[in-house]
């Protein structure tokens, strides 16, 4: 179940990532304050969801030397 959660949470992550993107390339210029409302509520569940797949990801096995 935490795998299935780690995969989604990076593919929406990585669609937010590109719709953040491509409003910045796009449309920055053309933003009123509710566009930056818009862009700071993106970026924040960028955040979210990159947070989520930290929380779930596998941890790192310590090696023996």
């Amino acid at each position: 179940m935490k795998k299935i959660i780690f995969y989604i949470a990076i593919a929406v992550a990585i669609i937010l990532l590109v719709n953040i993107i491509e409003i910045l390339v796009t449309d920055l210029d053309r933003l009123t304050n509710y566009g930056y409302g818009y862009l700071a509520g993106k970026f924040l569940l960028f955040v979210v969801f990159i947070a989520i797949a930290l929380v779930t990801r596998k941890p790192k096995k310590a090696s023996n030397k």
